[in-house]
């Protein structure tokens, strides 16, 4: 049986650290629980029993908020009227959101669109913005397209499927968007929202009259982008 006066290690990120818990006894409901780390509070402490027999386990976890920083804080666990020393292992988090993940413009090829984005910090370690970055887009369902031309083609002629595929994709494919982060690039806190001031620049091989898709993913967030090509007068 693990010794009560040994710390008990929980580990995970801010969102949930969770820990096992070896007894002789049943332990308390988790309503007259909690863990108490001096350096960010008292939390509730959740208890799921994982064996009834001796030795007793239970799995004991609780919510810690987004920001709190990476790194081993010392605390207590309360169960009932018993105090048992703890460490908690808090992991790094990255977390980036855009509090709006879709963007729909419009302009010719080789134009260039200038537009405000609002981003939040919801890890608990800073990111690094760009000042610069790029990313693909495709001709609106011309990814579907080639997978079902390359998958139902009956005469490929001495190719394969998987050339075909390539082929549809590279036709399908609009280029590389140029994304110049104008205000707001740099170090990211946790908790802290910005607003970006950017420029993206429409790669010159997008087509009139066609719809193109893409994604501009920066430190795991996401932002869906569309750009309508209007066809020439």
């Amino acid at each position: 049986m693990k010794d009560a006066r040994e710390p008990v290690r929980f580990k995970g990120s801010p969102a949930r650290v969770v820990a096992t818990l070896e007894l002789t006894e049943a332990l308390a409901s988790s309503g007259t629980c909690h863990a108490i780390l001096p350096e960010a509070g008292s939390f509730p402490l959740a208890i799921r029993p994982l064996r009834s027999q001796q030795p007793i386990i239970s799995a004991l976890s609780f919510r810690l908020p987004k920001s709190t920083p990476p790194g081993s804080y010392k605390g207590d666990i309360e169960l009932g009227e018993r105090r048992i020393p703890i460490v908690v292992d808090v992991e790094s988090r990255s977390s980036l959101r855009f509090i709006h993940p879709k963007f729909t413009c419009k302009g010719l090829s080789g134009a260039r669109v200038r537009t405000q984005l609002t981003v939040l910090n919801r890890g608990n370690v800073s990111v690094s913005l760009p000042g610069k970055d790029t990313f693909c887009v495709f001709e609106e369902s011309g990814v579907v397209r080639a997978l079902y031309r390359g998958l139902a083609a009956e005469n490929l002629e001495g190719g394969c499927r998987i050339d075909r595929i390539l082929d549809e994709l590279a036709q399908a494919h609009g280029g590389l968007v140029r994304i110049t982060i104008k205000k707001g690039a740099g170090r990211l806190a946790p908790e802290e929202v910005r607003d970006l001031e950017i420029d993206l620049h429409f790669p010159r091989r997008v087509m009139g009259g066609k719809t193109y898709r893409g994604t501009w993913s920066i430190a795991g967030a996401d932002l869906e982008v569309v750009i309508e090509i209007p066809k020439r007068s």
